[in-house]
């Protein structure tokens, strides 16, 4: 029971781990998709429980450092006991990446740098000349689902959680 009692959530700094193209979106993307993060985000949570509850952030790795200003006191599991609206600040992340989360950007990046030589918005395309002809399609989503389509999504499915909320 942590995350339905998040009001809000803040990023105060991020730094991302090194990779062949350094590009911030694929690291954002991969981290969206699960509840593991690589890059090291010092975060604040506002949260407000009804009763006292140990509370611990929806991502792993993370560690809890201040409570309301204070020096966190977190139990074995790295949780910590709230018992009224707090605002906790955690870094969350900072694992270094396996070579599977690393070909897990490399594919990702790969399918978001191929370009086409269709114009934006385009879904269908068909051309004949004579006895000649040249077609093909795709879904206009595409891009919406690059890490499906990349098949970065099934390297990454260790690390994959149906969504927070039921944390």
């Amino acid at each position: 029971m942590t995350s339905q009692y998040i009001e809000s959530e803040t990023e105060i700094s991020v730094t991302y781990p090194d990779a062949p193209n350094d590009d911030p979106v694929i690291w954002d993307r991969l981290e969206a998709f699960c509840n593991f993060r690589w890059s090291e985000t010092v975060m604040e949570f506002v949260v407000n429980p009804p009763c006292e509850i140990q509370w611990q952030p929806p991502y792993e790795p993370f560690t809890v450092d201040l409570v309301d200003g204070e020096a966190a006191t977190p139990d074995e599991f790295g949780a910590v006991t709230v018992s009224k609206r707090s605002v906790i600040r955690c870094t969350i992340g900072g694992a270094e990446p396996s070579a599977t989360v690393l070909a897990a950007y490399a594919r990702l990046d790969a399918y978001m740098a191929a370009t086409d030589d269709a114009p934006g918005g385009v879904s269908r395309y068909s051309v004949s000349i004579g006895d000649i002809s040249e077609s093909w399609s795709r879904r206009a989503d595409h891009m919406g689902r690059a890490i499906h389509n990349s098949g970065a999504a099934d390297l990454l499915r260790k690390f994959r959680k149906a969504g927070l909320a039921h944390v």
